[in-house]
């Protein structure tokens, strides 16, 4: 009898583990059809909307890097930053230029593989635009503060190095784009 009683709390257990460990990629995938949804609405009605009553963020366009789509908030805070790239709000929406924050390790971790020339496709409430990659490089936080880049320019920026552990780096890896004229 035992064993029997072991056995089932075995198996409800290992049912337990499966579902824990569905439940996190089930969450990201529900969160991106929600922040797809906000984006349309933004679209719509012209003003960042929320993908669910408490969040912290609306969603303000998407970009492409490398082939990976990423969702642009309308504010770099620890809560949107989990769930894409945030704009820095001091520059407004719509920016010009645009500067967006995201993870080196999620959202930004396509930065590696980019280089002068790449483009990076980025649609937004006002429509399309692509811009062409001019240059990257990395910034020290200590030798000073980010000059603004001109208008017509995004700037991202994330974390370095790319696999890095450390949380409190002082350098950034910067991507510095041009928009292309349509």
């Amino acid at each position: 009898m035992r064993v029997r009683a072991l056995a089932y709390v075995l198996a409800a257990a290992g049912i337990a583990a499966s579902i824990a460990g569905f439940w996190i990629p089930l969450k990201a995938q529900l969160a991106y059809g929600l922040m797809d949804r906000a984006f349309e609405e933004s679209t719509e009605s012209d003003a960042p909307a929320k993908p669910w009553s408490w969040a912290d963020f609306g969603v303000i366009g998407k970009l492409e890097i490398e082939g990976e789509s990423v969702h642009i908030l309308d504010r770099a805070t620890g809560q949107s930053l989990a769930f894409g790239a945030g704009l820095h709000e001091e520059y407004g929406v719509p920016a010009d230029p645009i500067v967006l924050s995201g993870h080196r390790d999620t959202h930004f971790k396509a930065l590696k593989g980019v280089k002068a020339g790449t483009l990076i496709p980025l649609l937004d409430m006002q429509g399309k635009a692509i811009y062409r990659v001019k240059e990257t490089r990395i910034f020290d936080m200590r030798e000073g503060t980010l000059a603004l880049p001109p208008k017509g320019h995004l700037l991202l920026i994330t974390c370095w190095p790319f696999d890095g552990i450390d949380p409190g780096t002082t350098k950034r890896f910067l991507v510095l784009a041009e928009k292309l004229d349509s």
